[in-house]
């Protein structure tokens, strides 16, 4: 077994990425969830709430897919 500070810079950076863009997804993922529950919400505060919430979910997960795509590339 290897000791993972001794591994690869370069694996390393693109572990993390891969990690980065996982969790990216679930994010964008989360926030369509979020977006949808827009339709189920009685009150308009309660829409605007989830609103606010799924568009920084979104920019967050987005962010994340975007930086891992150009980290691997």
């Amino acid at each position: 077994m290897t000791n993972p500070q001794e591994t690869d810079p370069n694996q390393r950076v693109l572990q993390e990425a891969q990690i980065n863009r996982a969790l990216g997804v679930f994010l964008l993922f989360f926030a369509s969830v979020v977006l949808v529950a827009i339709l189920f919400t009685d009150t308009l505060i309660g829409r605007l709430t989830n609103l606010a919430a799924a568009t920084i979910i979104g920019l967050i997960g987005g962010l994340m897919v975007w930086r891992s795509r150009r980290t691997r590339s």
